[in-house]
């Protein structure tokens, strides 16, 4: 008679990170982010630092966010207010709602430092880049191409108008103050700069 081979007890199963843990740690990841970006800068940016004030390990952060840099323009935007959906039909007012997010976070708290910091990631890292002109693709550049060609058609403004050039003359100042001169934008900004646009643009 042979003795019976005792069955090997199975393996306890991982247990995974549910949907609500992992949503909680991401956004522990990006606030510790915007935290280090205004206590450090990109430049001497900290991803122990990150990891240690979100509870989270170095793994879980590159697993997210293989280009540190994105994870940093993540942060950043997820600043950002969305735009609201004016019923205005003056077109400086609606040019202005397009960068009215970005006024309002660099006068909100530290949000100056946090979109400084990202946009010099943006321009140190290919990643982190790409993401930056792809929210600023949807959010800005097509919104503002929509609404240049109703304006051009009521003969308003010019017709040979370049988007790429517009966009810069709306949106290159306020780059100039937060990278330079390390400063919010100043209150009105956005209006300002849209009915710039708008003169510059005149036929």
């Amino acid at each position: 008679m042979t003795e019976e081979t005792p069955a090997k007890k199975p393996k306890p199963a991982r247990r995974r990170q549910g949907p609500r843990r992992s949503e909680a740690s991401r956004v522990a990841i990006l606030e510790a982010t915007r935290d280090e970006l205004v206590r450090s800068g990109w430049r001497k940016f900290s991803v122990d630092s990150v990891a240690r004030t979100a509870h989270a390990s170095k793994q879980t952060i590159y697993r997210w966010w293989p280009a540190t840099g994105s994870m940093c323009v993540e942060a950043a935007i997820g600043l950002l207010p969305a735009v609201s959906q004016t019923v205005e039909t003056d077109p400086v007012e609606r040019i202005a709602a397009l960068i009215l997010p970005i006024e309002t976070v660099t006068r909100a708290g530290n949000g100056h430092a946090v979109l400084r910091g990202a946009l010099i990631a943006a321009a140190d890292e290919k990643a982190a880049g790409e993401s930056w002109r792809n929210w600023m693709k949807a959010n800005i550049r097509a919104p503002l191409r929509l609404i240049l060609a109703e304006v051009a058609a009521k003969q308003l403004i010019r017709r040979d108008y370049d988007i790429d050039e517009a966009v810069n003359l709306l949106i290159s100042p306020a780059w100039h103050n937060l990278i330079v001169m390390r400063a919010p934008l100043k209150e009105g900004f956005s209006r300002d700069q849209a009915a710039h646009l708008i003169q510059l643009l005149k036929p």
